[in-house]
């Protein structure tokens, strides 16, 4: 066994973009463009930082989908997390705890990696990559000694 990449499924933040790409699209025609709402002015101006939102919201998910970078990264001898571009590497021998957990997300829940060894920390969320929660647990399994 090499090493095995876990990284963002491209599926996942290609809806994520259409959605937003589409609410921008149909909420700038609602409100410029359909008779209920082109004599509102306050919906004028409220729809501009909802766009603007909409659109750093794109532009996050772009930067994710052009980055080819893994997320989790496991060998024989560590486990590597990078997550905003902060990679932090833990060899198997210096972890105290590592446990997948599921937590409250607003309404929904998501599955988060937690790596703690004596000196440091890493959290990585699971839910948006292209391997399922039991993929990665299996993984660990194996690569852990």
């Amino acid at each position: 066994m090499e090493k095995i990449e876990i990284k963002y499924d491209k599926k996942k933040l290609l809806l994520f973009i259409i959605f937003f790409g589409v609410c921008i699209i149909g909420s700038t025609y609602f409100v410029f463009f359909t008779d209920k709402f082109a004599t509102n002015q306050n919906a004028k101006f409220l729809i501009v930082p909802v766009n603007i939102f909409a659109l750093y919201m794109i532009f996050t998910q772009m930067k994710r989908l052009l980055d080819n970078s893994s997320i989790v990264t496991l060998t024989q001898g560590c486990i590597e997390i990078n997550e905003d571009g902060k990679p932090q590497t833990f060899s198997w021998t210096e972890i105290t705890d590592l446990r997948i957990e599921k937590r409250q997300n607003g309404k929904s829940e998501v599955d988060i990696l937690t790596i703690k060894s004596d000196t440091r920390t890493a959290e990585v969320n699971l839910s948006p990559l292209d391997k399922s929660v039991d993929d990665i647990r299996g993984l660990i399994g194996n690569y852990r000694p």
